[in-house]
């Protein structure tokens, strides 16, 4: 198999997935997010602002515990989410709900720029398509 199958978030070794994003979940975040989690596995209406959260708190999870099945899990749920038409839209204001909520906190870990090489890299593959 190859390692972009194994590693979904390729070029970022495994080990950086810690390093991607500026914020982790916490105790408290981490339940809620397993709540909104089975909810839209259930199929349970949500609302955009619940489908901008699990969206963020998705690849917080996935990323933090570096679990490239997650990860794919996160990618699958944003590209469904977009092809039935729910986009993400107001993120900023989900994000600083989460934020005063206390469900996610500074990433002590984060390494800005890390993420943007992955994008990079994606773009580039799609390019010389």
């Amino acid at each position: 198999m190859p390692s972009v199958q194994k590693n979904p978030l390729h070029p970022i070794e495994i080990n950086e997935y810690p390093k991607l994003f500026d914020y982790v979940l916490t105790k408290q975040g981490l339940i809620y997010f397993h709540t909104l989690k089975r909810n839209y596995i259930l199929g349970k209406d949500m609302n955009l602002d619940e489908y901008n959260k699990l969206r963020l708190m998705y690849v917080y999870y996935a990323t933090a515990n570096r679990n490239p099945q997650e990860v794919s899990a996160w990618q699958d749920i944003c590209i469904t989410l977009d092809d039935k038409g729910i986009f993400e839209k107001n993120m900023y204001c989900s994000k600083e709900d989460l934020k005063n909520k206390s469900f996610i906190i500074k990433n002590p870990h984060y390494e800005s720029g890390l993420y943007r090489k992955y994008v990079e890299y994606v773009k580039d593959a799609m390019n010389s398509k």
